[in-house]
């Protein structure tokens, strides 16, 4: 957007601030805060006289889609706390620019999926306090990417990690990552701002929360638990976020239209290179390029197997074409022997040293390599485009298979094809509960399967519309947790807990025990 377009003197600032206090303490003709006022359903546009000034509803504009699906509890903006971070954002216009200005690479993306899993809207806004749409934000703790996924968790939700690649700052995987962790939390607490707490702090963390006050006699709604003090502040945060979104000018910030259509294609190439040359190939500057394509830690894409890319849809031909007929370094593995001179391994293929550490770790004495080793160096080469993986036919009208990766789980696979864990569970008799890395699943089709891109219907996140009305007991075995009984008999843990009272006090189970696992 442009800066000409952004309320972003002092003075305009402090007015801003100033209105939004007024409005937010009471103090305004009408005893309702404006924000609540601004709240639409549908898609009749907003009512309020502030809001018709703003702008004409744009069905194909990205933020009118965002703000039209808002479905999160708006009696959590009566929280001090959500009025402190509008204030804090409303004084600050230019870091607001600057986070929207990056999310406009990202954000159709996710709303298409948000949208595709019936999800609120609300979640399509939550890199802004995760990351603020930065694709290679690391934190103190390690959590990584625009979602910040921890190295464990990322793993568990299939994101690889190694020297050459991090999938939790690929944004497509780990938009996907992400979503499927949060639908789950959403089945484990039936409620998105529990379901948000636990994605801050984990599943014990709110789940103990809730036990305490279950015990105590207590609310156990968000704001009734005793959370850690970031976890306390991170829905009001994303309700501040919100509230700004919905009605921006009322803060003194502008949000240009963004266009209702993809931002970047996804391209797969069979190629070796560092970032910066395939920067080149799509006539992009390297920032740019790498904002898109962030998984790559040392900027090098192996070519040891297919990557994707992702490339503006304005640059893809072009991107395409160069891959084709252009050559650029490509790095491939070079065995160095024992002794070999660093400087002449960097002479033989007119390289500077520099270049060679970057993309290698050496064991040097004296400029000499002291074992013999496989090395990365340049070679002069091309990419080849790989063709899109055809659907295969068994997959259509009668049965698949799936190989079990690392971090694979029932609930992960079934959700991937589309199935129900029970489903799942019919068709491999011999699964017993759990996955083992390298177990091939079978995957039952019906004859109006799907392809898995498009697997995930917008039911998924309703438990109750996959539980025959027939009560059905369990036996607990050994290993056995709630959660993971839940998540084989696509339950909530909630649903357990009610369906067991023996459980409402306690998550305690011991093999040999008989619970409800089905709606009664």
């Amino acid at each position: 957007m442009a800066d000409t377009q952004i309320a972003s003197t002092q003075s305009k600032s402090a007015l801003a601030l100033l209105l939004l206090l007024f409005c937010l303490t009471g103090f305004a003709a009408e005893p309702s805060a404006q924000i609540q006022t601004l709240e639409w359903h549908g898609d009749a546009p907003p009512l309020s006289a502030a809001s018709e000034t703003v702008s004409e509803v744009r069905l194909d504009d990205v933020w009118q889609r965002i703000r039209n699906g808002f479905k999160i509890d708006e009696a959590a903006t009566d929280n001090p706390l959500v009025v402190t971070y509008v204030a804090w954002y409303a004084a600050r216009p230019d870091y607001v620019r600057r986070m929207v200005e990056r999310s406009r690479r990202y954000l159709f993306h996710i709303v298409q999926e948000v949208d595709r899993r019936s999800m609120p809207m609300e979640i399509a806004l939550l890199p802004m306090i995760e990351s603020a749409f930065n694709s290679s934000a690391l934190s103190s703790s390690a959590a990584s990417g625009i979602w910040q996924f921890m190295p464990a968790t990322g793993r568990h939700y299939g994101l690889k990690q190694d020297d050459w690649y991090d999938g939790r700052r690929d944004f497509t995987a780990s938009t996907n990552a992400a979503l499927d962790y949060l639908g789950k939390l959403y089945l484990d607490f039936g409620d998105w701002q529990l379901a948000l707490a636990a994605y801050n702090c984990g599943e014990g963390c709110v789940a103990r929360a809730i036990q305490k006050n279950v015990d105590q006699g207590l609310p156990t709604d968000y704001a009734s638990l005793t959370l850690p003090n970031e976890t306390r502040h991170y829905v009001p945060k994303l309700l501040a976020i919100k509230n700004l979104i919905r009605n921006p000018e009322q803060f003194g910030v502008a949000i240009n239209s963004l266009p209702n259509q993809p931002y970047f294609n996804q391209v797969t190439v069979l190629a070796g290179m560092d970032i910066h040359a395939a920067a080149r190939l799509a006539d992009m500057s390297s920032n740019d390029f790498i904002a898109l394509n962030a998984a790559f830690p040392r900027n090098l894409i192996r070519s040891d197997s297919p990557v994707n890319l992702l490339v503006p849809v304005e640059k893809t031909d072009q991107f395409k074409r160069n891959l084709e007929t252009k050559t650029w370094d490509s790095w491939q593995p070079f065995p160095a022997q024992k002794g070999d001179r660093l400087e002449a391994i960097a002479k033989r293929f007119k390289v500077t040293i520099e270049r060679l550490k970057e993309y290698n770790l050496f064991n040097l004495k004296r400029g000499k390599l002291v074992q013999a080793q496989s090395i990365l160096v340049p070679v002069q080469g091309r990419g080849v485009i790989a063709p899109p993986k055809p659907i295969p036919d068994s997959a259509v009208g009668g049965t698949s298979h799936h190989k079990v990766g690392t971090g694979d789980t029932l609930f992960g696979v079934a959700r991937r094809y589309g199935l129900s864990v029970s489903k799942l569970i019919q068709a491999n008799p011999d699964l017993k509960g759990s996955l083992h890395v390298g177990q091939t699943l079978l995957l039952p089709f019906n004859e109006k399967a799907i392809p898995k891109r498009a697997a995930i219907q917008h039911v998924a996140f309703n438990p109750n519309n996959i539980k025959p009305t027939q009560p059905v007991d369990y036996t607990v075995k050994r290993g056995d947790t709630l959660l993971s009984i839940a998540e084989r008999f696509d339950a909530s843990l909630a649903d357990i807990k009610h369906w067991n009272p023996a459980f409402k006090k306690s998550s305690t189970i011991r093999p040999g025990q008989e619970i409800v696992v089905r709606k009664p």
